[in-house]
């Protein structure tokens, strides 16, 4: 009897370390794959200053074996980014257990203009969420995780000191799109991971002054960028990329959602 209790409590030990050792590794050598626009688009790893991806970001913090592939390109909304080809590049990279976040939204709402209309727009209500269930389906057909990202927000700030999320004359702003997202992760039982309202709540913490530190409108470059102003509040450099990163992080760990086991 002795001899079979040892047995069963090594054996229960064993099992436990197993257990443990593979929640602590079981995600790595995982992908998280990026989908999104230039708030994310990373140009290829290539130096685009001042500009700085909050994704490509996150790989400073993952697991040994562990990497982002970042697909976001500068201009894209879910419509052309699908139309471009660039949605069947990323789901044809997949690999079952990698994990795939979409952010999109700030060029899904253009419509100023008719090429606007045309290659960008796609309704918060309409299109758009049609476009995010294709991409949720067919990453999981691949056997991957999609984790849904609300739009980082505009560093716009109104005379109040409070940000400012502009209602356009269709009625539509940025927050339609975080709340289409918000409302897409529960009917498709996926993680969402609410980056307006954490970079939200940062800028309003820290107030205008410190938030324009993360965006391009502090280095003094005028060149605009995808239809945005010169005084581009629009945009993260390296600033704003390592501290909306560190949100993505802590936010995850705190839910304890299955993408932060990618991360130290």
């Amino acid at each position: 009897m002795w001899y079979n209790c040892g047995m069963k409590t090594i054996l229960e030990r064993g099992v436990v370390l197993g257990l443990t050792l593979m929640v602590a590794t079981c995600q790595a050598g995982a992908t998280f794959l990026l989908a999104g626009d230039s708030t994310l688009d990373d140009y290829g790893r290539k130096s685009r200053g001042p500009y700085a991806s909050w994704g490509t970001t996150l790989e400073k913090s993952m697991k040994p074996g562990c990497k982002v592939d970042n697909y976001a390109r500068s201009g894209a909304s879910t419509k052309s980014f699908i139309a471009s080809g660039q949605w069947a590049k990323l789901v044809a990279a997949i690999k079952p257990g990698d994990f795939v976040g979409i952010q999109f939204g700030h060029n899904d709402q253009k419509w100023s203009n008719p090429f606007y209309t045309e290659k960008r727009f796609a309704d918060p209500n309409g299109l758009f969420r049609e476009n995010v269930r294709k991409f949720v389906a067919e990453i999981r057909a691949k056997g991957g995780k999609p984790v849904l990202m609300s739009p980082i927000v505009r560093g716009t700030f109104g005379k109040d000191g409070k940000l400012r999320d502009g209602v356009d004359k269709k009625g539509i702003s940025l927050g339609s799109y975080a709340k289409a997202m918000q409302e897409l992760s529960v009917e498709l039982k996926t993680e969402f991971v609410d980056m307006n309202r954490l970079t939200h709540d940062l800028l309003e913490k820290v107030g205008k002054d410190e938030s324009m530190k993360f965006f391009v409108i502090s280095t003094g470059y005028v060149k605009g960028k995808d239809g945005e102003p010169s005084k581009d509040v629009t945009h993260p450099i390296a600033a704003g990329a390592e501290a909306f990163a560190k949100l993505f992080i802590e936010d995850v760990k705190a839910r304890k959602l299955e993408v932060a086991t990618l991360f130290q």
